[in-house]
């Protein structure tokens, strides 16, 4: 992940060895199974080959239409950034159901945090619809939100980078030299007009 991420080879071994209390630790910030015990339990499970656990907290989610049938009112889930997506858990509490929801990095567009007295609020907004987890560990939102958006960021440049290569790397300068011509040429006019 280039090296915004320095730290990328310990979170790697960390995830291997499904240590979340280790990451949590070079996160700098407690670590807590509370309402999140079945959740961590499982997680290593649902991790791609390769994906790595930048980041975890938990939260509180209204039921949605994925949830258990068996869930009534709100649940606890487990909200984890990886290098790839952010990935939620929750384990149905009657029966060993576990929901989960997964959204791919590319589809983030924003990632914001806002903090309360104890707790504190994770808004992931994909374009059509805003993922809302309420009711996190406080101190656990800062370097969640850090990791995401250095996370977006580094994506997004791979993703210009790729597209720019051969013709379309010269397109992109005809559209560039294009818009400076433009520029250019309203600063004549403004100055006429002055």
């Amino acid at each position: 992940m280039g090296k915004e991420l320095e730290k990328i080879e310990e979170y790697k071994e960390l995830t291997k060895n499904q240590n979340w209390e280790g990451i949590c630790q070079v996160n700098n910030v407690s670590f807590s199974s509370f309402g999140t015990k079945k959740e961590l339990n499982v997680l290593s499970d649902f991790l791609e080959d390769d994906e790595v656990v930048l980041a975890l907290t938990s939260g509180i989610m209204s039921k949605t239409s994925t949830t258990n049938n068996f869930d009534f009112g709100t649940n606890t889930w487990l909200i984890v950034l990886t290098n790839e997506r952010f990935l939620f858990l929750d384990c149905a509490m009657l029966t060993k159901s576990v929901d989960s929801q997964s959204v791919r990095l590319e589809n983030v567009q924003a990632v914001s945090t806002s903090q309360g007295w104890v707790l504190g609020k994770i808004q992931i907004d994909l374009g059509a619809r805003v993922i809302v987890m309420d009711n996190c560990p406080k101190a656990t939102l800062p370097i969640l939100s850090e990791l995401a958006n250095k996370c977006l960021r580094i994506k997004k440049q791979k993703q210009i980078s790729n597209n720019t290569n051969g013709e379309e790397s010269e397109l992109l300068k005809e559209q560039v030299r294009n818009q400076l011509k433009i520029i250019e040429l309203l600063e004549k006019i403004n100055a006429k007009l002055n």
